[in-house]
């Protein structure tokens, strides 16, 4: 009676073996560098925003609110990310070995 080995069925299922299979461009270390890195522009928009408010050379009230209030938001979505991060890591922490 011939036995094959386990690992020779493991391998023909891998993700590398299926066809027209691409691993995942974006990780989710870049997606998290790319979030900072967008909150911190909108961030510098809206300091720029409302240095010109208080200059007096703002044109557009309306348009330096909406900068504003999407720096805000953009911040607040990024610290709920880090807060479940956070959250994630002491549970791990937490974990019985």
């Amino acid at each position: 009676m011939n036995i094959s080995p386990v690992n020779n069925l493991l391998l023909s299922t891998t993700p590398s073996a299926v066809e027209g299979f691409e691993p995942p461009t974006l990780t989710f270390s870049s997606w998290v560098e790319e979030k900072i890195a967008q909150t911190n522009d909108q961030l510098n928009a809206a300091d720029k925003a409302l240095t010109e408010l208080a200059s007096g050379h703002a044109e557009n009230l309306h348009q330096t609110m909406i900068t504003l209030e999407q720096a805000k938001l953009s911040f607040q979505y990024l610290e709920q990310i880090r807060n479940r991060l956070m959250t994630a890591y002491q549970e791990l922490l937490r974990e019985q070995i």
